[in-house]
């Protein structure tokens, strides 16, 4: 059954109007980058809009993400639903392991300066993507300190410039991180979801009873991994499911990665690319939302939960809070 949130109703030619669709492009692993990436920066120029990516720069350890495995429930169930061994292959899933860990930033630098080349905006997403989404909860402070300074610093090394804007591996963040993340002076965080894909705006996090200054721009909609084999949708239903997701006139943070969409899923983001422009639906970078809401937004408190479709927890956005409150 459709969502209930809708489609929003749509103009006589099927349009629908001030949509917009704020396109997060998460990039885990060197495969992804080397080979999933060339291929969304051809699509979105084919399609005629930037979007926001943001790299995993240091080394990719997928091969141990087996654990999860045993340590996140649902885990497995998630890898065969979404047929896992086609999107990453059989050399990344012994990176780190059988294999040694390349290092993405160093191995890929042509295709990340092609994407910032080509208008699209970029970001860090992580230095070791395995260690920040399966330790994190268990890293000291000065730990989790050093893997975003590791990044920041293999950014810099990358582009010549520190990173801008920051999304959490598999949207999880502890109080810690969002501290030391906060004190690093990024224009944005892209960290969290929100409960039941619902709507939320961005807002600050409040943390420890303090509101952060930097802003938090949470995903709204679910991802195609989470989607993909649930209550009836399948690659050809999914594009129109998600579709149904948008409310009409609101601004959406939708996240694809470079690994599903870029590679073995490819028809699947060409085919949204081609409903968004035939629906009148603006397909935009994360920055244009930040610096729109930025010294505007509210103040919300965030906690771990669920979403479904996704093993483990991640950072939910909850209640609102009256500014009064920061």
């Amino acid at each position: 059954m459709p969502s209930s949130r809708g489609a929003g109703t749509a103009t006589r030619d099927g349009r629908m109007a001030a949509t917009r669709v704020f396109l997060k492009i998460d990039v885990d692993t060197y495969r992804g980058t080397r080979d999933g990436v060339p291929a969304m920066l051809d699509d979105l120029a084919a399609a005629g809009v930037t979007a926001s990516f943001f790299f995993t720069l240091g080394p990719d350890n997928s091969g141990r993400a087996i654990l999860r495995v045993f340590t996140k429930p649902g885990f497995l169930g998630k890898m065969l639903r979404t047929n896992a061994a086609k999107m990453y292959g059989v050399e990344t899933a012994l990176y780190g392991t059988l294999l040694p860990a390349p290092i993405i930033g160093r191995r890929c630098a042509a295709v990340l300066a092609r994407c910032r080349a080509e208008g699209h905006e970029v970001g860090l997403h992580a230095w070791d993507h395995v260690a920040w989404q399966d330790r994190l909860h268990r890293l000291p402070r000065r730990a989790v300190e050093a893997q975003i300074e590791r990044g920041i610093a293999a950014f810099a090394a990358v582009f010549g410039e520190r990173p801008r804007a920051f999304a959490a591996p598999a949207w999880l963040a502890t109080d810690d991180a969002l501290e030391a993340l906060d004190a690093r002076g990024f224009d944005y965080l892209s960290v969290s979801r929100t409960v039941d894909n619902g709507a939320a705006a961005p807002f600050y996090p409040r943390v420890r009873g303090r509101a952060l200054s930097t802003l938090e721009l949470p995903t709204t909609l679910p991802t195609l991994d989470e989607d993909l084999g649930r209550d009836g949708i399948t690659p050809e239903s999914y594009v129109e499911r998600l579709v149904s997701r948008y409310r009409e006139g609101a601004d959406e943070v939708l996240t694809v990665h470079a690994e599903t969409e870029g590679l073995a899923y490819r028809a699947l983001f060409q085919r949204l690319l081609a409903r968004h422009r035939e629906r009148g639906i603006e397909t935009l970078p994360l920055a244009r939302l930040a610096g729109e809401a930025r010294g505007r937004a509210a103040v919300r408190d965030v906690g771990l939960g669920t979403v479904p479709g996704r093993s483990g927890r991640v950072l939910l956005a909850l209640g609102a809070l009256p500014a009064a409150s920061a």
